[in-house]
């Protein structure tokens, strides 16, 4: 699935070459007291919007392309305010024979969510020939499904109080949440992933509220769930007797040992172990800065609220914290946003004769979008893998 997404965002751009202006070559860059630095080739296209091409002859000069192509995004960025990298596209044309270049680029379009394109130059007879260069499959292996599994899922829960006439219970409003406190809560959890998002978190948040009846017994009767994938996960990374070990390729255990062998050997023992210690730190402390800035008040008073790490399974499965709640709009970051944007196109793309689920699909797929359920269980499924099935 990752892979159709890269290669949908490459084939998008090449199409919208076909309507590129070349406008400039050897375009100077100036800053004050900067050394000059010259744009190879630069164009416009009313499908793509900004080009920026880079030639470089050998795998040895190639090595600074990137390098110089985001300086140059980072240029044009500065100069028209408001203008993101995300919204420049960056051509390389290149040999991509340099490993460190064809990894940089993988990385910029899959993990940076750049628009990048590498053209491979030859000539045939006379003619400079241009082949678009696609990663191969090899470069999406540790994108294992067991990383959707969830055990490979960190969660951060912020439990607060009733708010009176700002977020209240639904127990003196028929057994409904009122709207301006669904209003409220989906608020700040949108909020908060935004911040994750823009942080390259993975993760899905959504706020809960306990059912008028069973709220009075807790203190804080809203909650609000951060969900990230760990990329240091110890069922996926872990260490016996100075062998990596874990449920993962072997590959990525090979090169995960390779890194492990070179770490200090007075940092090795805790290594594996502080990478997903510092993950869980940074990942509490964003998700905290991030919940006080939507209480900032003119009483200048403090929010009363909780902080704990459930299980994210348990937190699914159990009926005090997913069933007897008002589960509100759920909001996906990163690949899973992309992994589960792209999953509901194909279901809906599907003749529904092919699908035995049929009957069970919103008429339109935008309830799917905001809704826990689904997000829970088609991640869920997703991350099962293929010695489950």
């Amino acid at each position: 699935m990752l892979q159709q997404i890269v290669e949908r965002k490459i084939n998008e751009i090449i199409d919208g070459l076909e309507s590129l202006v070349l406008s400039a070559k050897e375009l100077r860059l100036k800053k004050s007291g900067d050394t000059t630095t010259r744009i190879d080739l630069f164009g416009n296209s009313e499908y793509i919007g900004l080009a920026i091409i880079e030639l470089k002859k050998s795998g040895q000069t190639e090595r600074q392309a990137f390098t110089e192509l985001l300086a140059y995004a980072n240029h044009f960025c500065s100069i028209f305010s408001g203008l993101t990298e995300h919204a420049i596209n960056t051509i390389l044309i290149a040999p991509m024979k340099t490993r460190t270049v064809r990894d940089a680029f993988v990385q910029e379009v899959l993990g940076n969510n750049k628009s990048s394109v590498a053209l491979i130059p030859s000539d045939e007879e006379g003619q400079i020939k241009l082949t678009v260069y696609y990663p191969d499959e090899s470069y999406y292996q540790w994108f294992e499904n067991n990383l959707l599994d969830d055990r490979s899922m960190y969660t951060v829960a912020i439990a607060f109080q009733e708010l009176d006439g700002c977020i209240d219970t639904d127990k003196n409003n028929n057994q409904r949440i009122p709207d301006y406190s669904k209003e409220a809560l989906n608020t700040i959890s949108n909020s908060i992933s935004h911040r994750l998002g823009f942080e390259g978190f993975h993760s899905i948040v959504y706020a809960t509220q306990s059912w008028g009846e069973i709220s009075q017994d807790f203190l804080y009767p809203n909650v609000i769930y951060a969900v990230f994938v760990n990329p240091f996960a110890s069922f996926r990374n872990s260490c016996y007797e100075g062998q990596i070990c874990g449920e993962t390729r072997e590959g990525r255990v090979y090169e995960i040992q390779s890194v492990y062998d070179q770490i200090d050997e007075s940092e090795r023992q805790f290594w594996l172990e502080s990478l997903e210690s510092n993950f869980h730190g940074l990942a509490i402390r964003i998700v905290k800065e991030e919940f006080d800035k939507c209480f900032l008040n003119t009483k200048k008073s403090k929010v009363k609220y909780e902080i704990s790490l459930p299980d994210w399974y348990d937190v699914k499965t159990s009926m005090i914290n997913s069933v007897f709640t008002h589960n509100l709009e759920i909001y996906q970051t990163g690949l899973l946003r992309k992994i589960y944007s792209n999953y509901i196109a194909y279901i809906y793309g599907v003749s529904m004769d092919e699908i035995f689920y049929s009957d069970d699909l919103p008429i339109y797929s935008y309830y799917t979008l905001r809704s826990s359920l689904p997000v829970w269980e088609i991640l869920r499924g997703l991350g099962v893998g293929h010695e489950h099935t």
